[in-house]
């Protein structure tokens, strides 16, 4: 049996003599439960300095009155709450230590909220009322009672490693700017009811098929025909202007020299701008932006034009949100925005094809699109929407890429095109030192994810013979901005102290980086220095024993 001492809360001001009364009898009952114990947990808040100081005042002498061959461990309690600025009502691991070593007891710290501690606690108090029982056989045998050998010291838990957060995906969110403001539009539509939408036609053939073959690009890899659009059957541009196609009347391209290409596509009469909006808005995000009082006839309309179309999600989406099960649409957006994606890989990415910029790195040639570059990247938009030379070359841009590799930059673009980068396998940190230069914080949350993972994966097993420069690459998050990759790397040098202290790269360590791993290194200096007394007194012990 195991009993809980301490840890009260400390009371301010003048104490009421019902408090005083009720204290008291306390103070006589409790000791009735002592005898059927075992071990006791003496415990203390870190956050509460009455509390630790009651340890030595009240508890202790206490358990020392009634019960003075139990065994007893001190217990630190909720050291999450610890903020590591040296408040001066907090407790610290080597106070608490001392303190245990003062009265001959074991010190382990615990926090309920994160859960750490708690497995050492209770083993080491187990293992401990075990060795005070054997004491007690061999005391009512020799009628005389020595204390047993101490437990070494509890080595203090690691504090668990920062995990790097990845920020929210911002795709849909730039193709809804697009469509808002339709920069390089090449697609306008003509509405029966006179009014004009301006669209993309890259946009347009990575999420709808049904636009594409309109389009007549590569989806269906034909060039004069029109295949599948109604039926089976193939058609022609002919056929398509003769109205057997629903829902479009004509489709032709515009001799206008400024906008070589652009196709004018005229819709139904009985299609209204205010529902193809929202067709719209479903082709570039995934869902169409419906207000929160949209009427049930909009919702049937915006069905029935999904059918014409032949988007049986959009359908979906509406039937959910006149059942009121709205909370089922995100998972649809998602799915089909990494529909949208994958099939703009396939049909644009590093694609001459529409192409109207090609990079120049290193001899190869990489082809990208301006509409996505701006959309995604302001870095890319002040480039080829601002002030510099880029933004006034007519046909195609052709821009040196410096300072990084073939590889780094593909996988830039193929994030910027698809949310998704291939990391693995990679050097991801030319990523990471890349996406930080052209401003993607999410593609460098990504590499920060990934790296850490393959540090602690390849580093863990032999620290001192790894061929990763764990130092090194702090030095580089701190200089790309990658914060989290930082305070990872920090964090796993100091966990990993006499390791990483062993390496000829540790002397790289300077200023506010060598402060934090000197302050938080694992094991502390502490735990070592209370293990080396434990030893020291155990050997004395023994030696005694020995001689005699």
């Amino acid at each position: 049996m195991t009993m809980n001492l301490g840890q009260e809360s400390a009371t301010c001001g003048e104490t009421s003599s019902s408090d005083e009364t009720e204290s008291e009898d306390y103070d006589r009952l409790r000791p009735l439960s002592y005898p059927q114990a075992d071990v006791f947990l003496v415990c203390f808040d870190v956050t509460n300095r009455d509390s630790f100081k009651n340890i030595r005042k009240k508890w202790y002498p206490e358990v020392d009155l009634h019960c003075p061959y139990k065994a007893r461990v001190i217990v630190g309690c909720k050291t999450d709450l610890r903020d590591g600025v040296g408040d001066k009502t907090e407790v610290s691991y080597k106070e608490g230590s001392a303190l245990a070593w003062s009265l001959g007891a074991n010190y382990f710290e615990t926090s309920a909220q994160a859960m750490t501690g708690f497995q050492q606690c209770f083993e080491g108090a187990v293992k401990l009322g075990f060795k005070y029982d054997e004491a007690r056989k061999k005391r009512d045998r020799s009628k005389k009672f020595k204390n047993p050998l101490p437990l070494p010291p509890a080595k203090p838990p690691a504090e668990p490693a920062p995990l790097p957060e990845i920020e929210a995906s911002k795709f849909a969110e730039h193709w809804y700017q697009l469509l808002e403001y339709p920069k390089f539009s090449d697609v306008t539509f003509l509405l029966g009811d006179r009014h004009q939408l301006d669209a993309h036609k890259l946009l347009l053939s990575s999420a709808s098929k049904f636009f594409a073959q309109i389009l007549q690009l590569p989806v269906t890899r034909k060039t004069n025909q029109l295949a599948n659009v109604k039926g089976t059957e193939a058609m022609t541009r002919e056929d398509l202007n003769s109205g057997k196609v629903e829902g479009i009347t004509f489709v032709s391209d515009t001799d206008c020299k400024t906008k070589p290409g652009h196709v004018i596509i005229q819709l139904s009469a009985d299609i209204t701008a205010a529902t193809f909006t929202h067709v719209l808005e479903f082709l570039y995000t995934g869902t169409p932006r419906l207000s929160d009082n949209v009427s049930d006839e909009h919702l049937e309309d915006l069905i029935r034009v999904a059918k014409i179309f032949r988007y049986p999600q959009l359908v979906t989406i509406c039937r959910n949100v006149l059942n009121d099960e709205d909370i089922l649409n995100s998972t649809i957006s998602t799915f089909l925005n990494d529909e949208t994606a994958a099939k703009m890989k396939e049909l644009y990415f590093n694609q001459p094809e529409e192409a109207d910029v090609v990079f120049d790195i290193g001899g190869f040639e990489v082809y990208a699109h301006k509409v996505v570059l701006m959309s995604r990247c302001d870095v890319m938009a002040a480039m080829f929407g601002g002030a510099f030379m880029e933004a006034f070359q007519s046909g195609m841009c052709k821009v040196k890429i410096p300072n990084t590799s073939y590889e780094c930059l593909l996988a830039l673009l193929e994030y910027i095109y698809t949310d998704h980068a291939p990391i693995e396998g990679g050097d991801a940190v030319g990523i990471l030192v890349l996406a930080d230069e052209y401003c993607q914080p999410r593609l460098v949350n990504l590499c920060e994810l990934y790296i850490t993972k393959e540090v602690d994966r390849s580093c863990t097993k032999n620290i001192k013979k790894s061929d990763i420069d764990v130092i090194g690459l702090l030095l580089t998050s701190q200089r790309h901005n990658a914060a989290q990759l930082s305070k990872w790397c920090l964090h796993f040098i100091s966990s990993n102290y006499i390791a990483f202290s062993k390496r000829s790269e540790f002397i790289m360590l300077k200023g506010d980086n060598k402060v934090y791993v000197e302050e938080n290194r694992w094991p502390p200096v502490a735990y070592l220095k209370e293990l080396e007394k434990y030893e020291k007194k155990v050997s004395k012990l023994r030696r005694t024993c020995s001689v005699m």
